[in-house]
């Protein structure tokens, strides 16, 4: 046994060695035969850098094998390759050594590129087998192909049409596929993966970077040119298309083909369409029931388009989004997709019926069909009980940050979606809201809307709301109006949205109100730029809102009943009267507030107030921001009318070197109560008397200009007897430095009435530096000298005899009322008399 096995060995080694010698020897034979059997299939010329034959690389088979192989294209013109690759494997079976006919059994393409192409005049790079190779060649030919199987590993394909703007690029690992060529039918069967880069229709990409499986079965005519699908399988992911029948390449394509799926979910179906139809949906997933199919019948060319069908829906499914945890349930719809009877896009429909499902529990429904996708016109019905915190998780809208409450909707669209979006009839667009117990927090609102409940009406483009209640922040209201031209606002920020509303609150807290818009600052605004602040007011908002207000709360301000219209128009506010009671009298404004620069505002108002307490007005405005004269001082009511320009920054604080304001008081009942500078009279009258000075009724107009106040001499009759006649006129800046000046006329109670005339003698007085360093002095009449003054300084400083202070500087630019403040006119001695002190 062991001599039989050894002369086996030795047999089996010498012939692998002969048949090794007569390969070698042979081998330019081979070669020579390969490249000219080869020739007479080809049309194109082929370059390998060298050819050799093989027994190892296709084992068991021998192969002949081309190395570095460049394939030109059928288009003489076309620089562009149709095929580069490392290694082709011709393979052929050993025994046609012996027989001396040699048949290429399969073919092995390795580490190649495929680059198929048609120019704009539709003709393809592809044609380089000759035609008269389809008839049969006789048995005893030298060299023939009797192609059974095609190998591709690591080959990518690109297919460019570019009359028809089509672009297909795929990469295939592995794949395999049997030939089978009888005349001018060639019959291939392919199994394996491709992973398609892109499949580019026009401008829209689809299946990006999907994994085909591929099980597909082909015949192709090329004496017909017909291409027929035997049914065959792609998968993609979880999902089968199957597809089957036949595509005509005679001149312009004509397609008869059907695809079914089978089951498909929610990425699947989503595979098949471009990005930008699909963004907003890419992360959303699905469990159940998918089903998709259509065909695709007629001439594809740049004159004529197949005519589409598609039937696609599901059953019992649920659609959820990993990242919000939120869930559609048992959804269910039939849906049909038609290009119609002229093929395009203006007779196209799009049909959803029978859509049904729910959402945390609570049902909704609904149908839509979309025709005409040129000019799309949308017949929509949709009914639905939505928890609002859930809806937003699931579908979040950028503008709301949470939101919780219950809502029903209803709504009914149909028309020209053009006109649905810009300016709808009521016929076109209609449906309600109702909604209780909502709280919604928005992203550029800093408090939230709480307790909200009430129903909005659309009504075309007009949304009404008969009766909504709520809260924003502190402040409630309940507001009755319509929102005009809602849906066109709502898909186009730049379109106008007009409100006319009647609003009454119990309380409004201007803290929060005036703050309460602050647009997020967007991250790629420019560094310059300010940060977010002050009062935004849309450009395209208009208001007319009549308000009624219990209370009213701004600062130290506590107002009641606040009645009155506000309008909005530009970014101009502006109002023809608002009324408040409020530091226990009464206060009218009217005027405009031009906020079209969030930088500067500026408020252009004239206010009027009725028997106004003193020490309220000056404890509500916080002393007008000065301590020289303050609440606790002053006693009396106040009837006065103001004229102002005010200007306020992004903070809304006011800038007060731009303050311009006219003012006409009259004060009654008046009282000064422990004005220090008064007890520096103390030789007038004394000091019992000057802490709790009262004073008849007062009249004058103040004016304010360049952070001062002038006051025009205007005179005080008090209960002083020795001075009962007091004049005053002067300066104070919003630096708190004083400059007042003040005469009393010489023992007005002691003399005759026509002795104590206006321009007789009297004591002059001035009052200059600043509210806690001030000094009182004597001041001379004209052609006397200055006495020293007898006045110190306030108790805050030590009682040292000091020089008269400067007067206050005025500003360079005298003020445009200057001329109707009063010359000062100094007290003179009568002719003959003298005083001094």
């Amino acid at each position: 046994m062991r001599r039989f096995l050894k002369i086996f060995c030795f047999t089996l080694l010498g012939l692998l060695t002969m048949g090794w010698l007569g390969l070698w020897l042979g081998q330019d034979y081979l070669v020579g035969l390969f490249v000219r059997g080869l020739n007479q299939y080809l049309c194109v010329p082929v370059h390998a850098s060298r050819l050799e034959v093989s027994a190892l690389d296709q084992f068991p088979r021998l192969s002949v094998t081309l190395h570095d192989v460049t394939v030109r294209g059928s288009v003489p013109t076309d620089t562009v390759r149709l095929a580069r690759a490392r290694r082709l494997y011709c393979a052929f079976n050993a025994w046609d050594l012996v027989s001396g006919h040699y048949r290429i059994r399969e073919v092995t393409l390795t580490d190649a590129r495929v680059h198929i192409r048609r120019n704009q005049q539709d003709v393809g790079n592809y044609h380089i087998i000759c035609p008269d190779t389809a008839a049969v060649q006789p048995d005893d030919t030298p060299f023939k192909l009797a192609l059974e199987g095609i190998r591709l590993e690591r080959v990518a394909v690109v297919y460019e049409d570019a009359g028809r703007r089509q672009y297909i690029a795929l990469h295939t690992p592995v794949a395999q596929a049997q030939v089978a060529i009888i005349g001018p039918l060639v019959e291939v069967a392919a199994t394996g993966e491709a992973l398609v880069r892109t499949v580019r229709l026009g401008s829209d990409d689809y299946f990006q970077q999907k994994l085909l499986q591929l099980r597909a079965a082909v015949r192709i005519d090329r004496q017909q040119q017909q291409l027929t699908i035997q049914p065959s399988e792609i998968g993609v992911g979880p999902a089968r298309y199957s597809l089957a029948g036949s595509i005509g390449y005679r001149g312009a394509p004509q397609l008869n083909v059907r695809c079914e799926a089978a089951g498909a979910d929610v990425q699947a179906v989503l595979a098949l369409l471009p990005p930008r139809l699909t963004r907003s949906l890419a992360g959303y997933r699905s469990r159940g029931q998918v089903y998709f199919g259509g065909t695709v019948q007629g001439e594809w060319s740049d004159k004529q388009n197949p005519a589409v069908q598609v039937q696609f829906g599901c059953r019992q499914a649920s659609f959820f989004h990993p990242k919000y945890r939120q869930a559609v349930e048992q959804v269910s719809l039939r849906g049909t997709f038609s290009n119609g009877a002229a093929r395009n896009g203006r007779t196209a429909v799009l049909a959803l019926q029978n859509i049904q499902g729910q959402l945390a529990g609570r049902a909704f429904s609904g149908q839509l069909r979309l025709e005409n996708f040129i000019n799309p016109q949308l017949v929509l019905t949709a009914r639905a009980d939505v928890d609002l915190r859930r809806a937003v998780q699931f579908f979040p809208v950028a503008a709301v940050q949470s939101a919780q409450g219950e809502a029903q909707v209803a709504l009914q669209l149909n028309g020209p979606l053009r006109s649905i979006r810009a300016r709808p009839t009521a016929r076109q667009a209609s449906g309600q809201l109702t909604f209780r117990g909502v709280t919604l927090r928005l992203r550029d609102f800093r408090q939230p809307f709480t307790g909200l409940a009430g129903r909005l009406e659309l009504r075309g483009a007009d949304v009404a709301f008969p009766s909504i209640v709520g809260r924003l922040g502190n402040s409630d209201f309940q507001a009755r109006g319509t929102l005009h031209n809602i849906t066109g606002w709502a898909t186009n920020a730049r379109q106008p949205l007009r409100v006319e509303a009647a609003v009454t609150s119990e309380l409004l807290d201007f803290n929060q109100l005036l703050y309460v818009y602050q647009p997020v600052k967007s991250s790629a605004a420019k560094p310059g730029q300010p940060a977010s602040g002050g009062l935004h007011v849309p450009a395209t908002l208009a208001l007319s809102v009549q308000t009624q207000a219990r209370q009213v709360r701004f600062r130290r301000l506590r107002g009641r009943q606040l009645r009155g219209t506000m309008r909005l128009q530009n970014q101009v506010f502006s109002s023809p009267g608002l009324t408040l009671l409020a530091a226990g009298g009464r206060i009218s404004v009217r005027g405009t507030v031009d906020a079209r620069r969030t930088e500067l505002l500026k408020a252009s108002t004239v206010a009027s107030c009725q028997q106004l307490p003193l020490d309220s007005l000056f404890y509500v405005f916080e002393n007008f921001g000065q301590q020289f004269i303050t609440a606790r001082h002053l006693r009396g009511r106040l009837t006065a009318t103001a004229e102002s320009d005010t200007y306020f920054d992004a903070h809304l604080s006011p800038l007060t070197e731009r303050l311009e304001a006219e003012v006409h008081a009259t004060i009654q009942d008046g009282q000064l109560l422990d004005f220090e500078p008064l007890q520096r009279l103390s030789l007038v009258a004394n000091r019992a008397t000057l802490r709790h000075l009262r004073f008849a009724e007062l009249r004058n107009s103040l004016y304010v200009q360049s952070r001062t106040v002038y006051i025009p001499q205007m005179d005080i009759r008090s209960n002083v007897r020795a001075a009962s006649l007091i004049r005053i006129t002067g300066t104070h800046t919003f630096d708190q430095q004083i400059d007042y000046h003040v005469q009393i006329p010489l023992l007005p109670g002691l003399l005759s009435r026509v002795a104590a005339r206006a321009d007789g003698p009297g004591l002059r007085l001035a009052i200059q530096g600043s509210e806690d360093q001030f000094t009182v002095r004597y001041e001379a009449g004209p052609g006397r000298p200055a006495p020293a003054p007898t006045a110190t300084p306030s108790s805050t400083a030590p009682v040292t005899a000091t020089p008269a202070a400067p007067p206050v500087a005025r500003p360079a630019s005298r003020p445009s009322f200057e001329v109707k403040k009063p010359v000062k006119q100094p007290a003179q001695p009568q002719t003959g008399e003298y005083f001094e002190f």
